[in-house]
């Protein structure tokens, strides 16, 4: 401790002695300082007791306040305005509130507060400053605002009830949150600024964690959450290039985005737990932007949407019963979808020109839906297990050209259908396995338009292809093998 803060400490305590010997244990400390000296002001305060309030106001260069208050409602406050500046606060107690504002370059924020309903607010304005805020309780409040480049904010909360936030004007800023309890929320709000960093730890039930209103380029937002019922919501976010990576671990979890635009942006969302939910409706706007989409368990549901051109979705899905849907409005998109377990749900839909599509699902009683509308499209559908069905439709009934779709059943008992409109489509359906049935006439199977290939290829017994080509200049070829097969083929 250098001689002036000595010197000044000696004094306060002095003085606090003889208003504890009046007041009994109303402590009050209020201090204000300017100074233009070349070594700047030094502020020491320490009460014991409750019912304790602080005040510090420095104006200068090479400022170091420090606060510590210990027992029950309390309040700390430090106003500093200068360069080199350090604010030091810890307490101890009950309703604890602590504000420490700082305007200068190259300051050095710390407030720690153990107890319930503590309150905690930094704000620091420049560049390369650092600020930690730890509290430990309950319905704790915790706030860091930066403007400037450079800064880092850190925010830790062991408790339930807690509430941190970060807002931030600026560039190459980095805020860390860690949160330990259930009903916990952290967030990052109306951010601007490029090259940010932002990661949230949670571990419990019941917690919030997420971005609304952010801008800027190359961004990355990172979330893990460690518990079950907890959620991810990302709203208004717009920039090129940023990232966001959210890692979930638990059951009932969800991540929520409405929407994220801009160009060559990522997504990667991974979940490991039992009815999980991944939705993402109006997800990403722009082009060039890529979805990388992870369920582990059971019951979990994803759906993500992409507007633009040159995207890629990925969804993959481990376990039984889940449902994923992606849908791509655009050129040159690229959609993956990956089920593996029985009785699941895949739905991809391309409405624009040059996509491709590939689903791919392992197990029984799996349903794959797949809707095209646009020209020059490329679909690639797998079911290995019994009982799979398939559904390939143009949308909502309008003709479409130029589109592969191809499809391959391995099991029994499965099902392809398909009402394909337009011209110059072609069609490639396999089976392999025994009691499987491609529909048509009554029941779907329809190729309009002129120009049409379809090629039925079915190995097994008991196999039905029905169909009904239309239009002129139509090519179709069935091959059957195996015992008690019925082919019927209609060409207008």
């Amino acid at each position: 401790m250098s001689k002036a803060l000595q010197k000044s400490a000696i004094a306060l305590a002095i003085g606090l002695t003889f208003s504890s010997s009046a007041f009994a244990q109303s402590n009050m400390a209020v201090i204000n300082q300017e100074s233009s000296t070349e070594d700047g002001n030094n502020v020491y305060v320490e009460q014991g007791g409750f019912l304790n309030w602080a005040y510090a106001d420095q104006i200068g260069n090479g400022n170091d306040t420090y606060l510590l208050q210990l027992d029950q409602l309390q309040t700390a406050e430090a106003y500093v305005m200068g360069n080199f500046n350090t604010i030091s606060a810890e307490q101890t107690g009950f309703f604890n509130k602590l504000e420490a504002d700082v305007i200068g370059n190259e300051n050095e924020l710390t407030g720690i507060q153990a107890g319930d309903s503590n309150e905690a607010t930094i704000y620091f304005l420049g560049s390369a400053g650092t600020g930690y805020l730890e509290q430990i309780g309950s319905y704790n409040i915790a706030s860091a605002d930066t403007a400037g480049d450079s800064n880092f904010a850190s925010i830790s909360q062991l408790g339930d009830n807690n509430w941190s936030q970060f807002q931030i004007t600026g560039s190459g800023n980095e805020f860390d949150s860690y949160q330990e309890g259930t009903l916990n929320e952290s967030g990052f709000f109306d951010a601007s600024g490029s090259d940010n960093l932002f990661f949230s730890e949670q571990i419990g039930d019941d917690n919030v964690g997420g971005v609304v209103g952010a801008s800027g380029d190359l961004n990355s937002i990172g979330i893990q959450q460690f518990g079950s019922t907890n959620t991810f919501i990302a709203q208004n976010l717009a920039g090129n290039e940023n990232y966001v990576d959210v890692y979930q671990d638990g059951t009932n979890n969800e991540f929520l985005v409405q929407p994220i635009q801009g160009d060559n942006n990522e997504v990667a969302v991974d979940q490991v737990g039992d009815a999980n939910v991944v939705e993402a409706p109006y997800g990403m706007v722009g082009n060039q932007n890529t979805v990388y989409t992870h369920q582990n368990g059971v019951n979990n549901y994803a759906v993500f949407s992409t507007e633009g051109d040159r995207h890629v979705i990925e969804v993959k899905q481990r376990g039984d019963n889940n449902i994923a849907v992606a849908e791509s409005y655009g050129e040159y998109n690229t959609v993956y979808i990956q089920s593996t377990g029985d009785d699941n749900f895949n739905a991809v839909a391309l409405l624009g020109s040059d996509n491709n599509s590939r689903s791919q699902q392992i197990g029984n009683s799996n349903t794959a839906e797949i809707v095209i509308a646009g020209d020059d499209n490329e679909i690639d559908s797998f079911q290995d297990g019994n009982e799979n069905t398939l559904l390939a439709y143009s949308y909502a009934g309008g003709t479409t050209s130029n589109n592969d779709l191809q499809s391959e059943q391995t099991g029994d008992i499965n099902l392809i259908d398909t009402i394909i409109g337009g011209n110059d489509n072609l069609l490639a359906f396999s089976q392999e396995g025994n009691n499987n049935v491609i529909a048509g006439t009554d029941g779907s199977f329809i190729v309009g338009g002129s120009g049409n290939d379809v090629d039925i290829q079915q190995v097994g017994n008991s196999n039905v292809v029905n169909g009904a080509q239309l239009s002129d200049g139509n090519v179709m070829s069935v091959y059957q093998q195996g015992d008690y097969n019925v082919a019927t083929v209609v060409q207008y």
